[in-house]
């Protein structure tokens, strides 16, 4: 798990891992500039709800500064206030998750060690992901 600062939808620095805290998190690499991100945030805050207290759902937003007002907007929209906030406006986490793109999305076992990633759109609000998930939580 990277252990870049990223800021919350307060400011705050943060990482990852502080974040997580010794959870299954689910992180999500997203921009509002990426329109399959945005097709997909509203199945991310499906899963978040379909799990909460069991795991956890971690958006980190790419967007730059200047659009960090719009990311927070947009999140809290798409994923009916589920989801928090969290920006990497560098884009280095990009980078220190060796994604090819957006949107990328990692699986976390409660130690902070990758089990799965996708590549590109899923619905996260689909019975195969809840399985996934369920498989998960069950191995842990």
């Amino acid at each position: 798990m990277p252990t870049r600062a990223l800021r919350d939808g307060a400011g705050a620095e943060t990482t990852l891992a502080a974040v997580t805290a010794g959870q299954v998190a689910v992180v999500n690499l997203w921009a509002t500039w990426c329109a399959p991100c945005m097709r997909e945030m509203p199945t991310l805050g499906a899963l978040q709800r379909r799990f909460a207290g069991r795991l956890l759902v971690i958006p980190v937003s790419a967007d730059e500064d200047s659009k960090i007002e719009q990311a927070k907007r947009d999140l809290a929209e798409l994923s009916e206030n589920s989801l928090p906030f969290l920006v990497d406006s560098s884009r280095g986490v990009i980078f220190d998750l060796q994604a090819p793109g957006l949107p990328v999305t990692i699986l976390y076992n409660r130690q902070g060690v990758e089990i799965a990633r996708v590549t590109g759109e899923a619905n996260w609000g689909s019975e195969e992901a809840a399985a996934l998930m369920e498989a998960v939580l069950a191995e842990e």
